[in-house]
């Protein structure tokens, strides 16, 4: 299932669909641009906070996948800590395959 999920993560990144990093996922947020917030599992307590808090308050799912080294290798870039996925159908297809959402 995970692989699946950050397979279909790696395809949002290529569309050009996603925002990384804690400050552009939460200005993502803000902005109802994103649509799901995913994050690493090993993700530490303040950001995994902030980023909860903000999607609970802005109704946007919130997964939490892997560990930072897997999701970073997926979309291929270094110590991801958040990432938004701005695409509707990304998101449907990857909440299909985690089965909901910490919001969602």
């Amino acid at each position: 299932m995970t692989d699946k999920i950050l397979g279909m993560t790696g395809l949002a990144v290529r569309a050009g669909k996603v925002k990384f990093g804690v400050f552009l996922t939460l200005a993502a947020c803000d902005e109802g641009k994103a649509k799901l917030v995913i994050m690493p599992s090993d993700i530490g307590a303040s950001n995994r906070r902030s980023i909860e808090a903000k999607c609970k308050n802005t109704n946007i799912p919130c997964i939490a996948v892997s560990d930072k080294a897997n999701l970073s290798r997926a979309v291929g870039k270094k110590d991801v800590t958040a990432l938004a996925i701005c695409d509707e159908n990304f998101k449907s297809a990857i909440l299909k395959l985690y089965g909901g959402g910490i919001n969602g």
